[in-house]
């Protein structure tokens, strides 16, 4: 995943710079070694003499973690003692003989130094450090496991939100939006896109009728229905709506746009105190759902083209969110037509030429890098 241009907030994922650093302090370790003079034959065994005892002291603390998890193995591990022990030793077969290497190498090199008590004196400040909680995961190394095992809230939602919604309404809403009367009522050279404009923003607050959000975002008409028998609910019905933007007073674009539900729920979440999930947590959630959801999309062919995520970021005052959206779609909707025009020399469901309007000027309360260069998310149509 090699860029983030779907919002200057969201972060890209984790690349192992902190095993690269390691790398790079490791030779500068050895560097200073070499300055200082340090033999080799010295060094050598009281370097594995440390890495021996430090391996030992984690075994220990596993073992310590091994007696919680032995209390629990009907219900966390389906009586399988076996699985209790490798969720907290690990890889056994690869420490166990790595241990023995570094014992046979100790012992070889340098018999005269004293092996049980380094390793007795690491497994007592490792025991003492777990008695203490002196090496708590940090919040960063905490994230990096979630986002690297899917563990986190908001990924769950995100995928929930694609299998059990997005999956199913994208790859036929091309035919819904141009067999809809209300599509043929578009303002006459105007911007339009029959693509679902999914509005994503970072402060969560989800409104349900999208004219209070911003008086320029008009409803129009309700798409033609999409009846699916969907688990065990015959003929379920899912909705979506065009809606008019408007600009200078007239009618500057039309597009089928709706807000991301999901993000309704890190906001109840942060709301209820059950939850545990701060305003800074649903702040990184968030932006972690879009990321998901876009990459998500992008693997999917049937769907990657269908639709576009507007992601913004709206300043909180007095706890409310401030104002308009409607020059973020708009900007979203001349985004298509300058792709199309510069991929096919013309657009193809985007149809009217471009037109100055006051999206020529960053909205004031969006966080944008830059509109001369716009943050692009999905593929236009090739």
């Amino acid at each position: 995943y090699p860029r983030s241009g779907l919002h200057p907030l969201i972060p890209r994922p984790r690349r192992g710079r902190a095993q690269k650093m390691a790398g790079a302090l490791l030779v500068l370790c050895l560097a200073g070694l070499c300055v200082l003079g340090t033999p080799a034959a010295l060094a050598t065994p009281r370097l594995l003499g440390h890495f021996l005892a430090l391996h030992a002291g984690r075994l220990a603390q596993r073992i310590c973690g091994l007696a919680e998890e032995l209390c629990h193995v009907q219900a966390r591990y389906q009586g399988s003692y076996r699985r209790a022990a490798r969720s907290c030793l690990g890889g056994s077969v690869r420490l166990g003989s790595l241990l023995l290497l570094c014992v046979y190498f100790y012992v070889t090199l340098c018999p005269e130094l004293d092996l049980p008590l380094a390793l007795t004196l690491e497994c007592l400040c490792q025991l003492l450090n777990l008695i203490l909680g002196l090496q708590p995961l940090t919040p960063a190394e905490i994230s990096e496991v979630c986002e690297r095992r899917h563990l986190n809230v908001a990924q769950g939602l995100a995928w929930s939100y694609y299998v059990g919604y997005l999956k199913l309404i994208l790859p036929g809403l091309r035919e819904r939006v141009l067999s809809s009367p209300g599509w043929a009522e578009r303002a006459p050279g105007g911007l339009a896109s029959w693509r679902l404009h999914i509005l994503l923003p970072l402060h969560c607050d989800v409104r349900d009728d999208l004219q209070g959000a911003d008086p320029a975002v008009r409803f129009l008409r309700h798409l033609p229905d999409l009846l699916l028998d969907r688990a065990g609910v015959k003929r379920r019905v899912y909705k979506n709506s065009l809606y008019e933007i408007w600009d200078r007073g007239r009618r500057a674009g039309t597009c089928v746009l709706e807000y991301a539900t999901p993000l309704q729920t890190l906001l109840a979440m942060s709301r209820d105190g059950r939850a545990g999930l701060s305003r800074e947590d649903r702040l990184e959630q968030a932006k972690l759902f879009c990321r998901t959801l876009d990459q998500i999309l992008q693997d999917c062919p049937d769907c990657r083209d269908c639709c576009r995520l507007v992601v913004y970021h709206e300043p909180e005052v007095d706890g409310e969110a401030g104002s308009p959206l409607a020059q973020e779609i708009l900007r979203h909707l001349q985004q298509q037509q300058t792709e199309e025009f510069a991929v096919d020399g013309g657009p193809e469901e985007i149809t009217g030429p471009p037109t100055p309007t006051s999206l020529s000027q960053e909205p004031h309360f969006l966080i944008s890098t830059s509109l001369e260069q716009p943050m692009t998310l999905l593929p236009s149509d090739s």
